[in-house]
């Protein structure tokens, strides 16, 4: 239990219950037949092989300090299968009562982020995801989603009818909850997944009028995404396409205007006007200085230049950067500049279309001038591209255990795209896994994810279904195994609800 609270409230739970389950293995008291039974469990010495990869990586490493890190990490993965084919099988009712405590400790972390977000702590909150208190923004996006699906298959199979209404209110809140705060990556993987759920039950639903209605549902949410997507994007398009702000000489007040025309940021535009452009420093720095406690050659809230805040905000309502455009702006404008929004549509937009409008704009930044740092979907895609030369050098059996991230630095500074501080590593767990162990790690890894699922059919659980599919796109954009509230969240249900299955212990 204490590893399912652990996961939404507290880190050094998940140890205790570590500890615990080892413990409850060893009072079992028949130590020999329970290591029988983990070795003539086929399913389940597939789930902890996985774990052999980490320490075979380590015969040809180099960055050994790395390597045990990782080791130390990854020994869920090990050690869970291990443990859990050793003791008595769960029943549904005691998977179910597991369900009951993770869902009701992912609510108690939602109900203290909205107490955060209220104003409880006195705390000034810039960006929502800042609301995620007890693990990233992701993960607990993540969190949430396996929680929402738990809460609908409980209440769908529920009897009693007070139970099943608990668990529908759970499922609703938390999903009202992540359109709250904004996990953008929750919601994606929350909407692929459903998608996928509708579709797959959909087809092998019997009766027609479920099947059809599943089919358009299905189709009508992909054609709205659809929709979405190719509108925001038509809109930033016709923004940037406005005709730009001549140069001017003077301002009104007689400063000569700086216009950059020569670096490397000199064809920056917001909203279609070049942000370098126009400017005014002398009397912008003081009109603003007027306006705001918050000093022009300071940081907004967000640790960003403020100046470069507010040249983008200015830009973006088709203005000069002079002392007028500070007079201009509202109280709600100086604020937002302050909190580092940097563009005035921002103000009127949700949480959710602001974040695609940003994504669109990394986008086109990196592809009209090749910046990315900062901009955390771009710099993903560069991640991509630094592995796959590292990949084109080490393809059979990848770089070992440790020395990822040293091959990721060497190749970084073959390029200037990003600043050392942003030498991050793949954030895709696929390719880390293929760069660390080869093509050789890559097959195994697939086979370990995949064996069990069609093995066992667990493709008709719809538990396990919806659990796979968030545990598979949340690889897709994070190395979730390579921290302890990731690793953990996916060897624990992973490992529960396969050695748990029907079919597992004749396999």
């Amino acid at each position: 239990m204490m590893i399912v609270v652990g996961l939404s409230l507290s880190k050094p739970l998940i140890t205790l219950g570590e500890i615990g389950l080892g413990a409850a293995w060893l009072l079992q008291g028949n130590i020999k037949n329970q290591i029988l039974s983990f070795f003539k469990n086929r399913i389940a010495l597939i789930l902890s092989s996985i774990y052999l990869l980490t320490i075979i990586g380590l015969f040809y490493t180099t960055n050994f300090e790395f390597a045990i890190g990782d080791v130390r990490r990854k020994i869920p993965l090990f050690l869970l299968p291990f443990l859990l084919s050793g003791l008595n099988p769960l029943t549904q009712q005691e998977i179910k009562f597991i369900f009951n405590v993770y869902v009701i400790g992912v609510v108690a972390s939602s109900f203290w982020s909205v107490f955060v977000l209220l104003g409880g702590l006195n705390e000034v909150i810039i960006d929502t995801r800042q609301l995620s208190r007890f693990t990233s923004h992701i993960r607990f996006g993540l969190e949430i989603c396996l929680a929402i699906f738990g809460s609908i298959y409980y209440a769908l199979n529920e009897i009693d009818t007070k139970n099943k209404i608990k668990w529908f209110i759970a499922g609703i809140w938390l999903l009202i909850f992540m359109v709250i705060i904004n996990l953008f990556t929750g919601i994606l993987v929350f909407s692929i997944t459903t998608s996928v759920l509708l579709l797959f039950y959909g087809v092998q639903h019997k009766n027609k009028i479920v099947k059809i209605t599943f089919l358009c549902v299905f189709i009508t949410l992909i054609a709205s995404v659809s929709f979405y997507i190719n509108n925001s994007i038509s809109s930033y398009k016709a923004a940037q396409q406005i005709e730009s702000l001549p140069m001017g000489e003077y301002s009104e007040n007689g400063e000569k205007f700086y216009h950059d025309t020569i670096s490397e940021v000199k064809n920056l535009k917001e909203n279609g006007n070049y942000i370098y452009r126009n400017i005014a420093f002398t009397e912008l720095e003081e009109a603003w200085n007027r306006r705001s406690d918050f000093n022009f050659n300071g940081t907004d809230l967000k640790g960003q230049e403020l100046k470069t805040t507010l040249l983008r905000f200015i830009t973006s309502k088709a203005e000069r950067k002079t002392a007028k455009a500070i007079e201009n702006l509202s109280n709600e404008e100086i604020s937002a500049i302050e909190k580092g929004i940097a563009n005035y549509q921002y103000i009127n937009m949700n949480d959710f279309s602001r974040r695609v409008h940003k994504i669109i704009w990394e986008f086109d930044v990196y592809n009209q001038h090749g910046i990315a740092n900062g901009h955390s979907v771009v710099m993903r895609w560069v991640y991509w591209k630094n592995a796959f030369r590292i990949f084109k050098e080490n393809i059979l059996l990848g770089v070992g255990t440790g020395d990822l991230q040293d091959a990721f630095n060497q190749e970084y500074k073959l390029q200037t795209v990003l600043s050392e501080k942003y030498y991050l590593r793949a954030h895709n767990q696929y390719i880390t896994y293929t760069i660390s162990f080869g093509l050789i790690g890559l097959g195994w890894f697939l086979f370990f994810l995949g064996y069990p699922f069609f093995k066992l059919k667990l493709y008709n659980n719809f538990l396990y279904l919806a659990f796979f599919c968030v545990a598979l796109l949340s690889m897709v954009t994070e190395d979730t195994l390579e921290t302890q509230v990731g690793v953990m969240f996916f060897a624990f249900f992973n490992t529960i609800l396969i050695i748990n299955s029907t079919n597992s212990k004749m396999i």
